[in-house]
């Protein structure tokens, strides 16, 4: 990979899908030609879904980032494209990466705004600790545009025609945004709920993947529960033996996610990183059976 492609990656993980509605592949490797204009102070990437600009100015791309010394909070973020709510700076794209923009587009830029340093380190140390457990799944940024969470979003790898995630950052209750705690999802859709017409096969398998999960006597979800019959009721099911809160969410109660946990007040970085990688640790046998092609169960 070079560095024109290992750049556009690297902002593709910068992208909020629901900014960005865009047609085609959520993976970050650039599909299709990958263009590449040099502006003075910026760079244009684009393949045959977007567009994106990392640097001063725009030329209406549909993904805008700003490159900077220190991160910043730039703006509250478009409701559809445009600028991105954080800027980019050399210590979020590394040594190689920034020494090549250095020559091809500048050094950063100075930009006034509150820092964003913390949560930068934060999402920074979640990865380094969750990436070696999720391999081939991809990492999208989720920051300023739910009233309840910042983090990852972290897919299911393409192939396996999953719409299953794992959001992984802080949350908290949206009328009470300064209670922050570590928060963690492990999450797809159900029946039937589609953002995307190509996500009906996808949304099929996961059905019947969930039913796999939850069967009462080897299902992996029903082995985390110690219980066989924890999905028979629809409410809550709790996980007194994992850290934090942690509870189990039945299908039948119509909800996205199946498994919920939070380590409230905490924000600690070392410590929100080392809780979520407990907790995907335990899940490893569940995500385990996610790249099966299940058939021959109901999914209604």
């Amino acid at each position: 990979m070079n560095m024109e492609e290992a750049l556009f990656r690297r902002l593709f993980e910068e992208i909020d899908f629901d900014d960005h509605p865009y047609p085609g592949s959520h993976d970050p490797n650039p599909q299709g030609n990958l263009k590449v204009d040099y502006h003075k102070g910026a760079v244009t990437l684009s393949d045959e879904r977007l567009s994106i600009r990392l640097g001063v100015g725009n030329k209406n791309e549909d993904s805008i980032h700003r490159w900077t010394k220190e991160p910043v909070r730039v703006n509250k973020g478009p409701e559809r494209m445009g600028e991105h709510r954080w800027s980019i700076t050399p210590k979020d794209l590394g040594l190689q990466l920034s020494a090549y923009l250095a020559v091809k587009v500048g050094p950063p830029t100075e930009m006034k705004g509150d820092s964003i340093l913390t949560e930068r380190t934060l999402l920074g140390q979640i990865r380094n600790r969750l990436a070696p457990l999720l391999d081939g799944w991809t990492w999208h940024l989720e920051v300023d545009n739910k009233a309840d969470r910042m983090g990852w979003y972290v897919r299911a790898p393409e192939s396996w025609e999953s719409l299953f995630t794992i959001f992984v950052g802080l949350g908290w209750h949206p009328e009470s945004p300064d209670d922050k705690g570590a928060f963690l999802l492990f999450e797809r859709a159900p029946p039937g709920e589609l953002d995307r017409p190509d996500e009906e096969e996808p949304n099929k398998l996961d059905s019947l993947r969930t039913v796999a999960l939850c069967n009462s006597s080897r299902g992996a979800l029903t082995k985390l529960a110690g219980d066989m019959e924890w999905a028979f009721e629809a409410k809550p099911f709790p996980l007194p033996e994992l850290p934090g809160d942690c509870e189990l969410w039945p299908p039948s109660m119509g909800r996205w996610p199946l498994l919920v946990g939070r380590l409230p007040g905490e924000t600690d970085v070392e410590k929100v990183a080392e809780w979520a990688g407990e907790l995907v640790e335990r899940l490893k046998p569940a995500i385990s059976t996610l790249s099966a092609k299940i058939e021959g169960l109901n999914w209604h």
